[in-house]
Formats: structure tokens, C-alpha cells, sequence
């Protein structure tokens, strides 16, 4: 493409946009009042967050994300799943990474189809881990933090001092689906040196789920008191709708 085509295709893309913005403005003028108008613009903030997120539909951002995704749980897990429509999150900042549950995931198909050396504290972990802040009834999305160790600001701190409601952490399910994604993509597992607290999840006698990489090279699924802790243990965050 020569500088006029450049120039030329830069232009009509202008006019495009120009005439985006007229039409917006005028079914904007049809739906609010003078007064409604003003309002909006003194909450300027909150307006561009909500453009953003209409517009998010129109144009997602994550769509490759989604695929990446979807090709993943068929391989891995044989699941055929449409995360499409899918709820993101706002991404909070930091390094994030994206994380998809699909509906009707549960901790048992996780650990199954799981092809490394592994172990488990009961042959039937959705029994044993009852209580959860979000299960898979639908799909849904969360961004956690993208290190392969739990966070350095909950390390060597409880569940009972960090997230006794549950409101922070990763629940079972999202640690062990990470760590199956994490394992596709490198070969390598999470909390090698550390060991993940799941504290959006309780055990069934009131506890809290952890997993971590086993000196003996397999991952581990247990639990831990609430009111325990230890140096290298701690909570992953997750962010959620």
C-alpha cells in the first residue's frame, strides 16, 4: 500500500467514525433530556466505563482468548463448550491472566483428566469440597494473577486472616483448571515452591482446600486448617464480576 491509498483508506475510516459518532449523538438525544445530558457529563467516568462495555460487545477484545479456550477444553477435557458469551470481568491491574470456567466442570473431571502423577485426599473431591463462593452451573470467567506461586501479599498469613468469607481466593475448581491450562502451555506445574490456600472453597469438615507439586513430583490436593499457617502457603486472588 503506497502513502495516497494509506492516506485515503486513514480518511474513510475518519468519516466512518464521524458518522458513528453522529448517529450515537442522536439516539443519545433521543433517549435523555437536557438535564440528563449534564448529569451524564459531569460522570464522565463512569459514562466511558459503560460505552466501553457495550462497545466490548461489539468488539471483543478477548475473542481470541475465548477460542484459545474452547480448542483447550476439547483437547484436554473432550468438552465441547461455547464461551462466547461469556461475562469478562474488568481486568484489574497488574499481570493478569484470563481464566474460563465451563459450565458443568467439576473438580472430579478436572483431577480425571489430569495426565501427570497426581493425588488426592478423597476419591471424590466434589463431595468432600461442598461449600464454594462460584460453581460451574454456568460459565464465567475470572482473571487471576498470572506467577506460578500463590501471592506474595497473602504468603505465610491464614485463610482465617486473609478470606474467612470466601470473598478473595480462587475455589478448587479455578486452582486445579489453571493448573491443568498452566500445564498444557509449559510442561510445568504451580506452586512448585509454594502451596496454593483455595479460599473460596471449604471442605466438608471446614476447611480449605490447597494444592501444590508434591517433593515426590505429584500434585496434590489436601487441606489445611482455616487457622493455620506456614511461610510458603498462601491464598491466589481471584477477580470476578
Amino acid at each position: 500500500m503506497n502513502e495516497t491509498e494509506s492516506k485515503d483508506k486513514k480518511d474513510a475510516s475518519w468519516k466512518q467514525m464521524i458518522q458513528l459518532a453522529m448517529f450515537i449523538a442522536g439516539v443519545l438525544g433521543e433517549i435523555f433530556n437536557t438535564d440528563q445530558i449534564q448529569e451524564k457529563i459531569r460522570s464522565k467516568g463512569k459514562l466511558r466505563k459503560d460505552l466501553l462495555k457495550f462497545f466490548e460487545v461489539v468488539t471483543d477484545t478477548y475473542t481470541e482468548i475465548r477460542e484459545e479456550w474452547q480448542k483447550f477444553y476439547q483437547s484436554e477435557l473432550g468438552m465441547e463448550v461455547d464461551l462466547s458469551g461469556v461475562q469478562i470481568p474488568e481486568k484489574p491491574e497488574g499481570d493478569y491472566r484470563l481464566i474460563f470456567i465451563a459450565k458443568g466442570l467439576t473438580p472430579n473431571k478436572v483431577f480425571d483428566s489430569w495426565k501427570f502423577p497426581k493425588w488426592r485426599y478423597s476419591d471424590d473431591l466434589d463431595k468432600a469440597v461442598p461449600t464454594n463462593k462460584r460453581t460451574a452451573s454456568e460459565s464465567y470467567a475470572i482473571w487471576a494473577l498470572a506467577g506460578d506461586e500463590p501471592d506474595k501479599e497473602f504468603l505465610g498469613k491464614s485463610t482465617k486472616q486473609v478470606d474467612p468469607n470466601m470473598e478473595i481466593g480462587m475455589t478448587l475448581l479455578e486452582r486445579m483448571i489453571f493448573e491443568s491450562k498452566y500445564f498444557a502451555e509449559t510442561g510445568k506445574h504451580l506452586d512448585v515452591k509454594g502451596v496454593t490456600f483455595c479460599s473460596g472453597s471449604r471442605s466438608s469438615g471446614g476447611n480449605v482446600p490447597y494444592v501444590d507439586l508434591n517433593t515426590d513430583g505429584r500434585v496434590c490436593v489436601y487441606w489445611y486448617y482455616l487457622d493455620r499457617s506456614h511461610a510458603k502457603c498462601g491464598v491466589r486472588r481471584a477477580v470476578t464480576l
